[in-house]
């Protein structure tokens, strides 16, 4: 075998190494979507019918919540500690 066949072979079979180690470099895992918050507004409805008037009644009800985000931090203590300095 005539040693620049083997130089060839060899520079081949780096290249291609080379050439799927940069494709893999780029490949990176997709980070994970935020938790999707709940919703603070609910909707619900009833249609009933009075007994004593025959009349078709629609009862809807709405809430709206105004806590928009967890609270990350702790209540704070019932009082404050006020240390005083000693002196020798």
């Amino acid at each position: 075998m005539k040693t620049s066949l083997l130089f060839c072979i060899v520079l081949g079979v780096l290249t291609a190494h080379i050439g799927v180690f940069m494709l893999l470099s780029h490949l990176r895992p997709q980070p994970k979507p935020a938790p999707h918050p709940r919703d603070n507004f609910s909707v619900k409805a009833a249609s009933f019918t009075d007994s004593h008037t025959g009349e078709k009644m629609i009862y809807r009800e709405f809430t709206v919540s105004t806590r928009l985000a967890p609270s990350e931090s702790a209540p704070p203590s019932e009082k404050p500690q006020l240390e005083l300095p000693r002196n020798p």
